[in-house]
């Protein structure tokens, strides 16, 4: 509002055809295999006021079975990259099994996946864009994005 070419009469205008137009809030489905992680994501959202427009799922990737909402929509997901969390697992099969679901369920949909190794982006399979490199908890990660095909 403080911009110079700010227009008090066109805000007025919108801002109250805004208050008569039906919302359509997307679904947001969450998941960790982690129950821990899940409370903790589920705390944030209460805090956050947004609780009760998330689906929260304590289950593994590979048990993802429920089809998505009919999209398409966005996957986006920060898994596990070995340095902090499942320090020495080898982690190339979870990152080839998520792959796999999104092929399956997600036809059509855009991804976004944080990870600092480009190796275990490559297990997904996609041809990703990583050109935007980003810090997430100190660790330096690339945003993996693609559309699922």
């Amino acid at each position: 509002m403080d911009w110079p070419s700010y227009d008090e009469t066109l805000w007025d205008a919108i801002h109250s055809l805004s208050s008569t137009v039906p919302v359509h809030l997307p679904v947001i489905l969450a998941s960790d295999r982690d129950a821990g992680a899940i409370k903790m994501a589920q705390a944030n959202a209460r805090r956050a006021g947004v609780s009760e427009y998330i689906e929260f799922k304590c289950q593994a990737v590979s048990s993802i079975t429920t089809p998505p909402p009919p999209g398409p929509g966005w996957v986006v997901t920060n898994p596990p990259y070995g340095l902090r969390l499942s320090r020495g697992k080898d982690l190339r099969n979870l990152y080839a099994q998520f792959g796999i679901v999104l092929r399956q369920g997600c036809p059509g949909w855009n991804l976004s996946v944080l990870c600092s190794d480009p190796a275990l982006l490559g297990q997904m399979h996609f041809k990703l864009d990583t050109s935007l490199s980003l810090v997430n908890g100190g660790i330096r990660v690339r945003l993996g994005r693609s559309r699922v095909g």
